[in-house]
């Protein structure tokens, strides 16, 4: 088969044979569940084994036990898991035969005029997800009057608990994330099938967080962050859309824990005049936001008006379909086991105790 700029060539499989590979698939789905098998072991005992090292440097009750306790965590997943992760997947077969990650650090293969189009469209997708799914939890449960546990990434109120929200949640997440997950795992899988792929990955990568109003938006997000990676082929514009929604994320964490928000929603308006400074900055934030929103759904309609190529991605195999790719991918034991252990994290996460 002749290449050209939408396809990309067989190439033999592992029997030698030329053609679509549905077990090379599967191998590399299996490749990728290692991986993340592999980082979760790192970010769950992480979290357990901090707790006990941060009591060496400070006592349990200091206010800045729980900066610590993040701060070491985020260390130990990010450079002994994402590490390690890397190196075990360079021995697999997927990891031998995939493009090396460090290839995707270089200039974006688009104009800059096509990434900032797409970096707001990505965003948009991104927070009108966030909104979407915030009201559906809402529903769930108002008609199930079970009140669902999250996350708490707010910050305490300490200058060491603001610095490492910053560190932690700005920069180190996006930048270990994304090679993890768009460099390794997206590199695995593909050179078999790009928006099948694409789903897969993205949707891994929301099921990793393993916290309810995450997971919906950051698979979205992790599906267009592989779009943006596969159509410029660098990690470049991924990062960035990370780094952006990380940092808003990271500076409302700042100041969330300051505003009493229940008064707020209930009409209590003296309650925001209390500590007004906040109340302002996450006003703001909710301003960026709609703005944010806004721009992207322009850019999203002229894109489809006037560059539908933009939404076009290499064909790999086209005798095979994405959705019949997918099923492949989903076809290892591993990633099945993977994905029902992420979902079942998640449900019990979020029941209160």
């Amino acid at each position: 088969m002749e290449n050209n700029e939408n396809t990309i060539g067989i190439i033999p499989d592992s029997c030698g044979n030329s053609g679509y590979s549905a077990k090379l698939m599967r191998k590399s789905s299996t490749a990728n569940s290692i991986i993340l098998i592999i980082f979760t072991i790192f970010m769950i005992g992480g979290s357990i084994l901090t707790t006990y090292i941060a009591e060496a440097f400070v006592n349990k009750d200091s206010e800045y036990y729980s900066s610590l306790c993040m701060l070491l965590s985020m260390l130990i997943q990010s450079f002994g898991g994402v590490s390690l992760a890397l190196f075990v997947n360079k021995k697999t077969t997927a990891g031998k035969e995939a493009e090396p990650t460090r290839s995707l650090f270089r200039k974006p293969q688009q104009s800059s005029w096509w990434i900032i189009r797409w970096i707001f469209i990505v965003l948009f997708f991104i927070y009108a997800t966030n909104y979407a799914t915030s009201f559906i939890f809402m529903f769930i449960e108002n008609i199930t009057g079970i009140k669902l546990v999250q996350t708490d990434f707010s910050a305490d109120d300490n200058a060491l608990s603001g610095i490492v929200n910053i560190i932690c949640i700005t920069f180190m997440a996006p930048f270990f994330e994304e090679v993890l997950v768009r460099g390794a795992m997206l590199g695995n899988s593909k050179k078999y099938g790009t928006w099948s792929a694409a789903i897969a990955t993205g949707l891994f990568f929301g099921l990793l967080h393993m916290n309810y109003p995450q997971v919906p938006f950051a698979a979205v997000m992790g599906f267009f962050s592989a779009f943006l990676v596969l159509k410029t082929k660098s990690i470049f514009p991924s990062i960035l859309v990370h780094f952006i929604v990380n940092s808003i994320g990271g500076i409302q964490s700042l100041f969330v824990g300051r505003v009493d928000a229940e008064a707020i929603m209930a009409g209590d308006i003296s309650a925001a005049m209390e500590n007004p400074v906040p109340f302002i900055i996450l006003m703001l934030i909710g301003l960026l936001i709609l703005g944010l929103l806004g721009i992207g759904l322009i850019f999203f309609i002229i894109e489809i008006v006037k560059f539908r190529d933009s939404f076009k991605l290499e064909k790999v195999y086209p005798e095979v379909s994405e959705g019949k790719k997918l099923l492949h991918y989903f076809s290892s034991p591993l990633t099945v086991a993977l994905a029902l252990f992420y979902i079942t994290m998640t449900v019990l996460n979020a029941l209160p105790e």
